[in-house]
């Protein structure tokens, strides 16, 4: 009977050493997984999650109305140990009542590590005291324009997305809206090209006794290449065409500058192309120089275009251009003698003059 006892107690203790040790694991499994910060609008969402030990799993966004799924996306995340990852999603329903509940629940594989609840108010309830007046983003940068209802102060934090993923954030704190207040943001790093792009302006409005007041707009872009032909930088005469361009794009241009001279009197068409020797990016110039080839006198068309590699134009700049008649050489035996040479000698001096006002253009704009 002892012996029996004996072992019906070590059967109790391997079940009770072996219950804690499961609650133990999990309870560090949970830990090493969760939800830091969640917040939600009726326009986006966004979940932070921390993790100490690498992880790959999934979050779930959900907007309830009651215990009605009005709408749901799933968002895979990768998080490393240590690491804080965000991820957003922009709600695609319109909202039909004034408060809803989203909700985030983070997996890995099927488990579920956690869950957060975010209470969602709509209309008056979440009005801000400003109106956005103007909210646009662009390959160079964005700009926010607020004209307040009534004086407040805010904070103003720019999102800038690329799918789910926050790829750079600027914030500026305890704004005073007391009258129509400009934000402008370039971006500091270089965008890719054809790339869908979504902007998030986040703007906390101060208040005395409670919790911020948050509000969030959104804009989206497609990143490209961008340049323009600067006008007043342009010469086009009988010895060839200095062309500048300014970039306006955080996406590279590395391009050409076509020139198409076009005779009125006969149509025929003259085709120049120069590379560019600058990579173009927001706010930086280059001046190309073009020499004519084999262009008699006459009167043309000069259209100059700014073209990228896949031979799409992205500017163009189209003038007027009158070469006279070439006026009569003296005939001394001299000039007989040395023909080739002569001709050579004016053609190189036409090529120096091009290449001097390139390089003079080129110190000017730094």
């Amino acid at each position: 009977m002892k012996h029996k006892l004996e072992i019906r107690n070590k059967l109790w203790f391997r079940v009770i050493l072996l219950s804690v040790c499961t609650f133990l694991l999990a309870d560090t499994a949970s830990a090493a997984l969760e939800i830091t910060d969640f917040y939600s609008d009726y326009t986006t969402s966004e979940v932070t999650i921390k993790a100490s030990q690498d992880h790959q799993g999934k979050a779930v966004f959900q907007l309830l109305d009651g215990t009605t799924v009005v709408e749901s996306q799933e968002v895979p995340f990768k998080a490393s140990a240590g690491e804080d990852v965000s991820k957003v999603i922009l709600w695609q329903n319109k909202p039909q009542n004034d408060y809803y509940t989203a909700k985030v629940s983070i997996y890995n594989d099927t488990r579920l590590h956690g869950n957060k609840t975010y209470q969602v108010s709509y209309g008056t309830v979440a009005m801000p005291s400003f109106h956005v007046v103007d909210f646009s983003p662009s390959n160079k940068g964005v700009q926010l324009l607020l004209r307040p209802f009534n004086p407040s102060a805010v904070d103003i934090e720019i999102e800038l997305l690329e799918g789910n993923d926050i790829v750079y954030t600027k914030t500026q704190e305890d704004i005073s809206l007391t009258s129509n207040t400009e934000l402008k943001i370039d971006w500091p790093f270089l965008l890719k090209n054809n790339e869908k792009y979504t902007v998030r302006a986040k703007i906390l409005t101060h208040r005395l006794y409670s919790e911020p007041l948050i509000n969030t707009y959104i804009a989206s872009f497609n990143a490209g290449e961008d340049v323009e032909i600067l006008p007043d930088d342009i010469e086009v005469d009988e010895y060839g065409a200095s062309v500048t361009l300014l970039g306006k794009s955080q996406v590279p241009f590395d391009g050409f500058i076509d020139v198409l001279a076009t005779n009125r009197a006969t149509n025929e068409k003259k085709t120049y192309r120069q590379q560019v020797e600058e990579i173009l990016v927001s706010g930086k110039e280059d001046t190309a120089g073009i020499v004519w080839k084999e262009l008699g006198s006459g009167t043309y068309d000069v259209k100059i275009q700014a073209v990228n590699k896949e031979n799409i134009a992205l500017d163009k700049y189209e003038t007027v251009l009158r070469i006279p008649e070439d006026t009569a050489v003296s005939e001394t035996p001299a000039a007989n003698n040395t023909p080739a040479l002569t001709g050579y000698t004016g053609f190189a001096a036409i090529a120096i003059v091009i290449v001097v006002i390139v390089l003079i253009r080129r110190k000017r704009g730094g």
